[in-house]
């Protein structure tokens, strides 16, 4: 476990444009704010929903549930269209715990790194959230 954490931080690290920057933070405070773009984006989506899909990909997932708010880490050159959701690209920072952190308070992982790049496939997560859609509207 220890070995995947030390590669799940230095992949967060190169997300960073100061890796030393990135290495302080994550081990002093557990958390860090990264810019997106430059080695993945992040789909925004609602809690509730985003939990429920957050079971049914692989790759990288953080619950901000002060913001209820789930992101999905993926591709930067992902293409992305759905509802009530937003792809997050180069313009925008996400709050980014380290691989260690996997419990509230605060940002945590549901679905951690592990530091071979692994990113959220976006045809699973979109199929996740239609099936949770056509699920609902089934009810």
């Amino acid at each position: 476990m220890p070995d995947t954490v030390t590669a799940a931080e230095a992949w967060i690290a190169r997300a960073d444009p100061d890796a030393a920057h990135a290495d302080l933070w994550l081990r002093s405070a557990k958390i860090l704010l990264l810019p997106l773009g430059r080695v993945w984006s992040a789909v925004k989506v609602q809690e509730h929903d985003g939990l429920a899909a957050a079971a049914e990909v692989s790759g990288p997932v953080i619950h901000d549930p002060a913001g209820r708010r789930v992101f999905f880490l993926v591709p930067t050159n992902a293409g992305w269209g759905y509802p009530a959701t937003e792809l997050l690209g180069d313009t925008c920072w996400l709050t980014v715990p380290a691989p260690s952190v996997t419990e509230p308070p605060g940002p945590h992982w549901i679905s951690p790194p592990d530091g071979s790049g692994l990113l959220v496939d976006v045809r699973q997560l979109r199929a996740a959230l239609v099936a949770r859609a056509e699920a609902g509207q089934a009810q």
